[in-house]
Order: structure tokens, then C-alpha cells, then sequence
């Protein structure tokens, strides 16, 4: 506990850890902020704006051609039961056209925003987890640390418990914040959360805050394997920006069940559905038979993840045990 202690203190002290926790707290209320202006109910300005764009629109010849030729043959535009008298009101523009804007929906919040913000959180302390120990390795200071505690183990288990910890308790702070607001700002619009939806969410930000801890303890293992922030951070972008297309390319149709994002978003959301060919049959004549989308469990999701960062810490331990340390 001494030990740990002390390495909480060092991550404390990081300022490139600090900025980071920064923009741990700052990303997801920017998120909120948007979605809350985008979702904002329609004010009598907005009201406004839409009738002088409607009547701007109704002005255009284009619209008088249009009525013209309803008039002119009715069931055309209306269908079988329209008559020439409905047509100007039909073609028109009216400003409820213009007035479209999203509702609040926790819900939706929760698998959108919420969705975007574990995973932000997740990269985040995978790269706390990064450059803290790239830092000892491309300091020196690794050896010298190995001179007041030997044990290899130990220390290892040390760091890594400081980046579990402080990962865990980000997400946790963090995520209840961001809910929080989101509450009381459905409150402030009135809108009610549907029967059992503060339950799924609290479920799922609660696999949400394993998967930052965890993403945190990830980053931190592969660079004590690499011993260097720079590979870390290339293996990282590699498997972010090509890890999908090799997959694919290797798979075909049915990579999607194996993507890393496709897992980790069954895992945090508790189900997640995929796009497979093969679950529908396509007729002779080009139609589809039964849906072409699985729902991936949050279990089978967790274990795919679970396999692999078992085995980079598994990696990551034998490394340090038995590589020489310069």
C-alpha cells in the first residue's frame, strides 16, 4: 500500500497526466453542451424564422408552377381522392417544415453520447497509462526505482494498480457528473424517463467504468512490454486506423462480429447489433428473407476484450520479470 501510494503521488505529479484528466472532465460536458443545443426546445424566435422562410419559399415561381399543375390533375400529386382545391394548401410551404429539431431522449443519450463519451474516457487513460510508464523507461528512471524496490512484480503491480485506481475512480466522477446534468437537464424541459431506463443507464456506466479502468491498465502493460511510449502509441494508431481492414480483409462478410469497436460497445451498451449476410437468404430475384443484423451479448463482447488484455499484461509481466532492464 506504501508503495502505491507513492506511485499515485508520482501520477499526480505528471503534467501530462494532469492535462489529460483535464480533458477527461472537459470533452464529455462539451458533448452534453451539444447535444443539449441541439436538442433545445423551439422558441418563439425560431417560430418566427421559419414563417419568413416559408414565405420567402411560397413566393418562388416554382411554387405557383407546382399548384398549376395539381390543379391541372390532382390525383397525380394527392393521390386518388384529391381534388384541385386542396392543391395550394398541400404544395405550399408551411413553416411547421421548418421547425424539425431532435427531442431530449435519455435513451438515445445513453447510446449515443454516452456511448462516445466511455469511449473517449477509455482512450484518454489508455494514454495516462502510456505516458506514465513510457516516462520512467525513456528517463532512466525505471533502474533507479529497481534500487529502492527490487521486486520487479511488485513494482509493476504497483504502477499498474495506480492507473487501475485512478482510471476507476475518473470514470466513476466523471460519468456520474455527466449524468447528473443530464438529469437535471431533462427535469428542466419536463421530460420523463421512460419505465427502467435510469436502471439500463446506471448499468451500463457501470460497464463503462470498468472498461476506462481496465483501457488505462491496457495502455500501461503494453508499454511496459515495449518499453517505449512511441511503440505504444504506434501499435495503438495502427490498430485504430488498419486493425478493422486487416480484419476484414482476413474474414470477409463476417468481420464484423470481431472488430474492436463492435465488441466494445456490446460490452459497455449490453448488446450491440451487427450487420451479418449470412443470417438473411438473398432470393433469385434480388429480395432479402430475415433480418441481416445479430445482436452481440455483452458477455461474448467482454470476453473477446477480456482475452486480450489478458494477454498483454500476461506479456507485459513476463517481460519485466525477464528482460534486463538498462
Amino acid at each position: 500500500m506504501r508503495l502505491l501510494r507513492v506511485e499515485l503521488t508520482r501520477l499526480r505529479w505528471r503534467r501530462a497526466v494532469v492535462v489529460l484528466l483535464v480533458a477527461c472532465v472537459a470533452l464529455p460536458l462539451v458533448l452534453l453542451a451539444g447535444y443539449a443545443w441541439e436538442t433545445r426546445p423551439i422558441s418563439d424566435a425560431d417560430i418566427a424564422q421559419a414563417k419568413e422562410m416559408a414565405a420567402q419559399d411560397a413566393g418562388q415561381p416554382w411554387v405557383a408552377q407546382e399548384v398549376a399543375a395539381c390543379e391541372a390533375d390532382p390525383e397525380i400529386y394527392l393521390g386518388p381522392d384529391g381534388v384541385a382545391t386542396d392543391c395550394a394548401e398541400t404544395i405550399t410551404p408551411r413553416y411547421e417544415n421548418y421547425l424539425y429539431r431532435s427531442e431530449l431522449e435519455l435513451s438515445t443519450l445513453r447510446t449515443d453520447v454516452g456511448a462516445a463519451v466511455v469511449t473517449i474516457l477509455t482512450g484518454l487513460l489508455m494514454l495516462i497509462g502510456t505516458t506514465y510508464a513510457g516516462h520512467d523507461w525513456n528517463t532512466g528512471s525505471m533502474s533507479n526505482q529497481l534500487l529502492f524496490e527490487p521486486r520487479r512484480l511488485r513494482l509493476w503491480a504497483a504502477k499498474g494498480g495506480a492507473v487501475l485506481l485512478t482510471g476507476v475512480l475518473v470514470g466513476t466522477a466523471v460519468l456520474a457528473f455527466f449524468w447528473g446534468a443530464a438529469a437535471l437537464l431533462a427535469s428542466s424541459r419536463d421530460v420523463a424517463a421512460a419505465p427502467g431506463a435510469w436502471s439500463t443507464i446506471w448499468q451500463t456506466q457501470a460497464r463503462g467504468v470498468v472498461a476506462i479502468g481496465v483501457g488505462g491498465l491496457l495502455g500501461y502493460a503494453l508499454t511496459m512490454l515495449f518499453r517505449s511510449t512511441v511503440a505504444t502509441l504506434s501499435l495503438m494508431f495502427g490498430v485504430a486506423i488498419a486493425g478493422s481492414l486487416v480484419v476484414v480483409a482476413i474474414l470477409g462478410d463476417g468481420a464484423a462480429r470481431w472488430l474492436l469497436p463492435t465488441n466494445f460497445l456490446a460490452f459497455v451498451l449490453g448488446g450491440f447489433s451487427y450487420y451479418d449476410p449470412s443470417a438473411c437468404t438473398q432470393l433469385a430475384d434480388g429480395s432479402v428473407t430475415g433480418s441481416c443484423e445479430r445482436v452481440l451479448p455483452a458477455l461474448d463482447g467482454g470476453i473477446v476484450l477480456g482475452v486480450l488484455v489478458v494477454a498483454a499484461v500476461g506479456l507485459s509481466l513476463w517481460s519485466t520479470q525477464r528482460r534486463d532492464v538498462p
